[in-house]
């Protein structure tokens, strides 16, 4: 989490940079996202900057939070919690969990215009990104007695996975002049790297996580001079 909010804080620093730049985009919106194989969608909302370097090029960033999904309890995910006595009889149970993960996605890159280009009317565009995506991960225990019996001291409710990706893009816009622009793009992303902190956000990663990610964006960006 430390490494979020750290990044969320070098992302508004970078809004803040760019607001001394000649022109600049402020947007806003819903996003989902579907990782391959991982049957829900997770749903979020993002924030961005585009800054313009001529009509047809420029230059974003993108912030998007998704919120959890959770795999249901079930059969396979199980712990064993001994007891706190020796004469607690049973000993050990099994108790099933379920876990819920999400995503925070850090992006950034480049877009080429064609049509009516960045100023004015309707557009498309494309390009390249660059990703830093962090997925953070919790188990909701079955009840059991906690007076009587514990969790063994090696598990661990919490975990995290840090992703560095790259991948392609392509979007529609429409603007009006004085007013701003709407805006649909969809993306795919490959992650290269990924790195589970513990054996708890690697479970996770078995029905919760693809290293192919397809996110959707709607939203509007106001232009600021």
């Amino acid at each position: 989490m430390d490494r979020i909010m750290k990044n969320k804080l070098f992302f508004a620093m970078m809004i803040i940079g760019f607001g001394t730049n000649a022109q600049v985009g402020i947007s806003g919106g819903l996003s989902s996202l579907k990782a391959f194989g991982v049957p829900k969608l997770y749903g979020g909302i993002h924030l961005g900057v585009e800054i313009p370097r001529d009509d047809q090029v420029s230059f974003y960033g993108r912030l998007t939070t998704y919120l959890p999904n959770r795999d249901e309890l079930n059969t396979t995910n199980y712990t064993f919690v001994t007891a706190r006595e020796l004469t607690t009889i049973p000993y050990q149970q099994i108790v099933y969990y379920s876990t819920k993960m999400n995503y925070v996605a850090l992006e950034g890159g480049s877009r080429y215009y064609i049509g009516e280009g960045y100023d004015s009317g309707f557009g498309a565009y494309g390009g390249s990104n660059f990703s830093v995506i962090f997925n953070s991960v919790k188990r909701d225990y079955d009840e059991f007695d906690e007076v009587k019996y514990a969790l063994p001291a090696t598990e661990e409710s919490k975990g995290a996975i840090f992703n560095v990706g790259v991948g392609l893009g392509g979007g529609l816009k429409y603007t009006v002049a004085g007013i701003g622009s709407l805006y649909f793009d969809v993306n795919f992303s490959y992650l290269l790297l990924s790195q589970p902190s513990n054996n708890t956000a690697a479970t996770a990663a078995q029905n919760l996580y693809s290293p192919l990610l397809f996110n959707f964006a709607l939203g509007f960006r106001k232009e600021l001079y």
